[in-house]
This record gives C-alpha cells, sequence and structure tokens, in this order.
C-alpha cells in the first residue's frame, strides 16, 4: 500500500508555487505552475524517503480568501453545466425516439427540429437503439406522452450512467 504525503502549496511574491511536505521536514521545492512544483516535489522527497516514487501526494492549495471563492464559484458553474448537459443528452435521446420511431419522421426531420446535424442525430438515434430497444416495438400513440418521459427515475438514472459509459 503507497505513503500518502500531503503537500502544502502556495504563490509567492514573484509568482512561483512553493511546495513543502509538512510531514518530511526538509522536503520543500518551488515550481512555476502547480504541475512543475508536484512534480519536483516528488523528487525532492525521494531524498529523505524510500517510497517517494510510488507514493500518493495530495496537494493542499492555499489561495487567499478572494481567489478561492471565485475559483469555488467557477467549479459550482461547470458542476451546473455539466448537469444540465446530462439533463439535455436525456431529453434530446427521449425527442429522436418519440420523433423517429413513434411519429416516424425522417432523421433529417428531426435533425431540423432539433437544430443538430443529421449525423448528430443518428449518432444518437444509435444510442436510443442500444439504450432502450424496447421503444422499437412500442405501439405508436397520438395525444399521450411517450413511454420513455413516463420511465421511472431509476430508469432514468440507469439510462444516464450508461450513456456517460458510451462517451
Amino acid at each position: 500500500m503507497a505513503t500518502t504525503y500531503q503537500v502544502e502549496l502556495e504563490r509567492d511574491e514573484a509568482g512561483w508555487w512553493v511546495a513543502s511536505v509538512p510531514s518530511v521536514p526538509g522536503v520543500h521545492t518551488q515550481g512555476r505552475s502547480i504541475e512543475q512544483a508536484m512534480n519536483r516535489i516528488r523528487q525532492a522527497l525521494t531524498l529523505w524517503v524510500t517510497d517517494a516514487d510510488e507514493a500518493d501526494l495530495v496537494p493542499e492549495i492555499h489561495l487567499p480568501i478572494a481567489v478561492r471563492r471565485q475559483v469555488g464559484r467557477a467549479l459550482e458553474a461547470r458542476k451546473r453545466a455539466a448537469k444540465a448537459g446530462e439533463e439535455a443528452s436525456l431529453v434530446l435521446i427521449d425527442a429522436i425516439a418519440e420523433l423517429t420511431d413513434r411519429e416516424a419522421m425522417s432523421v433529417r426531420d428531426v435533425a431540423t427540429l432539433l437544430q443538430l446535424s443529421p449525423a448528430r442525430v443518428g449518432q444518437l438515434k444509435l444510442e436510443v437503439e442500444v439504450l432502450q430497444p424496447r421503444h422499437r416495438s412500442l405501439p405508436r400513440t397520438s395525444g399521450n406522452r411517450s413511454m420513455t418521459a413516463k420511465r421511472s427515475s431509476s430508469e432514468r438514472s440507469v439510462t444516464k450512467k450508461a450513456v456517460a459509459k458510451k462517451r
């Protein structure tokens, strides 16, 4: 089992990243980037411990509070965007299944309606066929909500995971 070392990182007044391992006194270095500082701290650690090459290095990056807040906002925005993207993919897959299978529209017509390229609709249609083969045998119904829209949340979760795996 690999040893884990916490690496403290902070920027100096010249903009360099200063790295140290508090649990091993004397192990410190610097780098122009976080990546370079982490590579160099591993090299420095090899002078003090025998398992440095296999060790897990866990960076603890110290930033001014305003910068930490900005980074936090950016990461939260990325999470929200990723979630929205996943939801949009599921809605697109549902729409493609509804329009191509039950409404018998052509891929080109579906592409026009959804403002996608026909190639992208074709890719998503393949995902529909792989992930939801039961849709092909469903009877067409007019005026009813699609069977896809009636799926349980657990079925949606499984579909979502399968879509993520395929990508």
